[in-house]
């Protein structure tokens, strides 16, 4: 409904140690809306969460998660923390993309290929390209072409994503086969690619389904 403060951004944090007896070691900034569009709020809980009298999180293990805002991109490319900057990419065809992210249209790939670059260039650090896999949508043999032209001379990492179920939509995951497929070619063209394990769909806790099921009630 509104923006999250600072504090009760780092609270998040905080909290889960609390509740485990551990000190966290990693956060990431997603999932609940777009970071960058909560610029300044953002990057004072990473920093507070980075401080050795904060929560003590190195700055590469903190990560900022984009849908692609190409002038948060680029403020965050001059920011002196080394902070790890993932983009949800999703499908590097244009007409697939703005089917996937209709609100990303402002952002073609060329630009946000080109703002990505740029931010490689100027802070030396790879960023990700977060990658779910659809069957049927994203997954085929033109997608994954499209996938490798895209990100052939760019310092980058693709993570690949098996896509989450969610009730009431079309989209299902691509099969374990084809995602190793995937991740096979994108190694074979030099691309450094990860393919994630999955968490948290057992109990309606991954990505993109705690809303859904929420709204599904209402």
């Amino acid at each position: 409904m509104r923006n999250l403060q600072c504090g009760e951004i780092v609270d998040q944090v905080a909290m889960v140690g609390e509740d485990f007896g551990e000190r966290v070691s990693n956060a990431v900034a997603m999932g609940q809306g777009e970071p960058l569009l909560n610029y300044d709020a953002v990057l004072d809980a990473l920093r507070i969460m980075n401080a050795r009298d904060g929560l003590g999180i190195g700055a590469r293990h903190l990560t900022i998660s984009t849908c692609g805002i190409l002038s948060g991109i680029e403020r965050i490319s001059t920011e002196p923390e080394q902070y790890t900057l993932a983009v949800s990419l999703h499908s590097a065809v244009q007409r697939t993309r703005d089917e996937l992210m209709p609100g990303m249209r402002s952002a073609p790939l060329p630009r946000l290929r080109a703002r990505v670059q740029e931010y490689a260039e100027r802070t030396g650090r790879r960023p990700t390209f977060e990658y779910a896999l659809i069957d049927g949508v994203n997954d085929t043999d033109d997608e994954l072409r499209a996938l490798v032209a895209f990100c052939k001379g760019l310092l980058c990492h693709v993570n690949l994503i098996p896509a989450n179920s969610v009730p009431g939509t079309r989209m299902r995951r691509s099969d374990g086969e084809r995602a190793a497929h995937f991740a096979r070619i994108l190694s074979s063209a030099g691309i450094e690619t990860s393919l994630r394990a999955e968490r948290g769909s057992d109990i309606d806790a991954a990505c993109g389904q705690l809303t859904q099921r929420h709204l599904a009630q209402d």
